[in-house]
């Protein structure tokens, strides 16, 4: 392999690898968004056919059988396909990194540490991707939906989403402040497991349990306003459903599943943006985009 830069081993790095599997990332990303639409017409479908069960017109559970069993098969095909995928992209990268990085002199603890950082690349890839499209497609998607029940109930959990979104923001910065100090406190594991001595192993881990605790701290708070609000949401949402003149069973029960599945997609997201700067952080450090001082 041949070194010709910073430039150029961020692209063979990283960019390069993916680039070269660019077409089967998008085909199992593809396979997601198949899954995350069937995931959210579930509770349509099942409204559809708790109102039909209740008028006797049974042929209305047919929708919910299909959805199923064709979301069994895509969700079965996805997972074979993106472990095999993913493993031999992470294979690929972290043999990149140790040859074009012992061939610029990097140290051997810094190294290792980023090889463990690329398992992280491959992983946010294979885990946390189609945990931000599902997240997405719940909030975005569960919003249209109640829309099309009821257009009070659209618009309660619409407006949900600004203080949401503002809350995650303002996470989101302390969380790629938190995750450089705990990658840079990280990368000097392995020399100071090497020296052996007990007090700076001491307080090496006492550091990096530190950087954890304030990430979760930061989580738990966003979590906590966020359910509050979703709290508020939920309450004016069932009174407004319920309220409707001649409303069946089965749409009381695909609005709430909606709300439930806004909410839940809420909940990912503060974990998701830890994730999203933790990563950020790490390409930088791979690349020798933005060396740690």
């Amino acid at each position: 392999m041949t070194v010709v830069g910073p430039v150029a081993d961020r692209s063979e790095l990283i960019l390069g690898r993916i680039k070269a599997r660019r077409w089967q990332i998008a085909f199992t990303y593809f396979l997601t968004l198949l899954e995350n639409g069937f995931t959210l017409v579930y509770p349509w479908a099942i409204g559809l056919a708790i109102n039909g069960l209740i008028t006797d017109a049974h042929e209305m559970i047919a929708p919910l059988v299909v959805i199923w069993i064709t979301h069994i098969a895509v969700g079965g095909l996805r997972q074979v396909y993106d472990t095999n995928l993913f493993s031999r992209l992470y294979a690929s990268i972290a043999s990149d990194i140790v040859m074009v990085q012992k061939a610029q002199g990097e140290e051997v603890s810094e190294i290792s540490a980023r090889v463990d950082m690329a398992y992280e690349i491959a992983d946010f890839m294979e885990e946390d991707v189609p945990r931000i499209m599902a997240a997405m497609a719940g909030l975005l998607g569960g919003v249209a939906m109640l829309f099309f029940y009821d257009l009070v109930a659209g618009a309660i959990m619409a407006f949900l989403l600004v203080p949401v979104g503002i809350i995650n923001a303002v996470m989101g910065s302390k969380a790629l402040r938190f995750s450089r100090n705990f990658n840079n406190e990280f990368e000097r594991q392995v020399d100071i497991i090497d020296e052996g001595r007990r007090r700076p192993v001491l307080l090496h881990f006492g550091r990096l349990a530190q950087w954890r605790i304030r990430l979760s701290n930061a989580d738990a708070a966003s979590w906590t306003l966020a359910e509050g609000l979703a709290l508020i949401a939920t309450v004016l949402v069932l009174f407004q459903v319920a309220s409707q003149p001649g409303v069946l069973a089965g749409t009381i029960f695909a609005s709430i599943a909606y709300v439930l599945r806004v909410i839940e997609s809420m909940d990912e997201i503060p974990g998701t943006v830890q994730n999203v700067m933790h990563l950020i952080d790490i390409r930088s450090r791979i690349s020798n985009a933005d060396k740690a001082d």
